[in-house]
């Protein structure tokens, strides 16, 4: 062994990370090195964190430490009684008020590291998102973390078989609904897509198109938090089949700048509850299973009926799984030119007026 003694690498900043894939989705969890925050609610704390911190969401998810399809969460104090942490979601363009692949991972990353005791074969207990308090139910039978089932913030239909005009298509009928972020679902049958890995970029980039358009021409504001943005996700669904598992559908749910959403979207399975039961397609209690492009599982059902201001919506329940796949302590060297990375087009697609991807594309 060498006598030479070691280097210290010059660091001003240090974080300890899990790395964890939610049903397919490449997902953080940031459980240290994080700056102190004001006391709020965990929604306050994300705007203080989005305006003065944004630089840790951008070192977490841009080049060369992340990339366009991560996301990434910030685990906080909370000042709530009930919740036992708050904790921050980023992704590569927004902060979502929630989303249910990372609330899973949260979950499941605080039972596996102790950070959350079992407490038997289900172990309970509440986590702080910035769209409010999120129950949490995990399989813990014999001391193994397994499945985490999440009781969402109340989800529900803005408005249903909408027609827009989408550029290139003409008119195109949506359903938009909310279950945390909010949605515009469309069939993605009329346009010739049969839900499959290999049309992940085609998808990524009509799914931005009909984001964009359908944002423009339906209007839609939270009834109890104006500060929420309107329509920021596209779902692609199949029509929903019947069988003595109750009802099943596939997805695709395209997460901006122009991705798919790995895992089935669990705030996008709330949303797509809310619209199916506005529709009269399931009842509650009855059992949702939707899959995603890679044909990995959440399942749902409604577990009550409520109102959100003058909309009627539902309570939601959506289980899924998450692995970590690395423990990792993340530094900055005082001198890395890239503290808060950089993007490339080649990957962070950059839409513009020009992109259309419609053509090509086959009415059913």
């Amino acid at each position: 062994m060498s006598n030479a003694p070691s280097y210290e690498i010059p660091v001003s900043s240090t974080f300890t990370a899990y790395d964890c894939h939610c049903e397919g989705d490449v997902e953080k969890v940031v459980v240290s090195g994080l700056p102190e925050l004001p006391k709020g609610t965990a929604f306050e704390k994300m705007k203080f964190f989005r305006k003065h911190h944004d630089d840790i969401r951008l070192f977490f998810l841009r080049e060369p430490r992340g990339s366009m399809i991560q996301s990434v969460n910030f685990i906080v104090p909370t000042e709530n009684p009930e919740a036992v942490a708050a904790y921050i979601i980023a992704e590569a363009e927004e902060y979502p008020e929630m989303s249910g692949g990372n609330t899973i991972s949260v979950a499941t990353t605080m039972l596996k590291t102790g950070m959350v005791p079992i407490t038997g074969p289900v172990t309970r207990f509440k986590l702080e998102a910035p769209a409010g308090l999120i129950g949490i139910e995990c399989d813990t039978a014999d001391g193994k973390v397994g499945a985490v089932r999440f009781i969402n913030q109340p989800a529900f239909a803005y408005c249903l078989n909408k027609t827009i005009q989408l550029p290139g298509f003409g008119d195109l009928t949506v359903d938009v609904g909310y279950g945390g972020m909010t949605y515009a679902i469309v069939n993605a049958r009329q346009f010739g897509f049969d839900l499959v890995a290999s049309e992940g970029r085609r998808l990524s980039d009509l799914g931005q198109e009909i984001k964009a358009a359908a944002a423009a021409q339906i209007p839609v504001s939270h009834p109890l938090n104006t500060e929420l943005p309107g329509i920021t996700q596209t779902m692609f669904v199949t029509p929903i089949e019947r069988s003595d598992r109750g009802v099943e559908s596939k997805n695709a749910v395209i997460v901006s700048p122009g991705r798919v959403d790995r895992c089935p979207c669990g705030t996008g399975t709330s949303a797509r509850l809310a619209v199916m039961h506005a529709k009269g397609e399931i009842a509650e209690g009855e059992r949702f299973t939707h899959k995603s492009l890679i044909d990995s599982i959440f399942t749902g059902e409604i577990l009550a009926t409520t109102t959100v201001g003058p909309y009627s919506a539902i309570i939601p329940a959506v289980s899924g799984r998450t692995w970590i796949t690395a423990k990792c302590s993340y530094i900055l060297e005082k001198d890395d030119p890239y503290p808060a990375g950089y993007a490339i087009t080649d990957t962070w697609p950059q839409m513009t007026p020009e992109h259309v991807s419609v053509a090509g594309t086959a009415h059913a």
